[in-house]
């Protein structure tokens, strides 16, 4: 991946994280992300649905604008007024009643189609393990699929996982990854002795939690 794109996929993550943009309803529609090609940025969006307990986004539009192409190149991520503001110009482009319009069809075409998978998975036994290495009232709530999530103590929801894809993702608003199964490989360790838990409770002791903190502590 070149650095550009990883940039773009960094602002995305960003654009994404609740706690980073201080949203008072992810259930109205917001910006999810964008991509460039050329000088034309592509932008995206989303939003929160209680009833499918998940996201659901649409294409907002393309804007053909050298001079933001220019300013996201030029944007320092590790400063956040100017990523908030790089946000602001991007979603004053946005048709906000066409996109609303659109998320909330996408939204009742999504219940009608999976709502009855979404109950039977509310309605499935659910496993709840305490966190080992984090304190007390993180939990792990495991499902007999192999899928699951860890639990704050306040309730929100982190490190949501697939055991039979081997995917994790760090926040609800994050992209999921592979577990990193291939370094076992590498180091002739057997991929069998991965402890996914453990893997995941360090990424929370060294990434997330620490991130917040700076998060939160930049606000203050």
């Amino acid at each position: 991946m070149s650095k550009f794109k990883k940039k773009i996929e960094d602002f995305c993550d960003l654009c994404g994280d609740w706690d980073y943009r201080k949203y008072d309803d992810m259930t109205e529609p917001h910006l999810q992300g964008i991509d460039i090609e050329g000088d034309k940025i592509l932008t995206f969006c989303e939003l929160f649905s209680p009833e499918l307990d998940d996201y659901v986004s649409c294409d907002s539009g393309i804007f053909q604008r050298k001079d933001l192409v220019k300013s996201f190149k030029k944007l320092n991520l590790y400063h956040k007024n100017e990523v908030l503001d790089f946000i602001q110009e991007i979603e004053c482009l946005i048709d906000w009643d066409k996109v609303s319009e659109v998320l909330h069809e996408e939204e009742e075409k999504d219940i009608e189609i999976f709502g009855d998978s979404y109950d039977e998975e509310e309605d499935e036994e659910v496993t709840k393990i305490p966190a080992k290495k984090l304190e007390e009232g993180w939990i792990w709530h495991t499902y007999s699929d192999g899928s699951g999530h860890l639990e704050s103590p306040e309730g929100k929801r982190y490190m949501e996982y697939d055991l039979e894809t081997h995917e994790y993702k760090r926040t609800p608003n994050s992209n999921y990854e592979f577990f990193p199964l291939k370094y076992y490989y590498a180091d002739g360790v057997d991929p069998e002795k991965f402890e996914p838990f453990s893997y995941m409770e360090e990424e929370m002791i060294s990434y997330v939690l620490p991130k917040e903190k700076e998060d939160n502590d930049f606000t203050l």
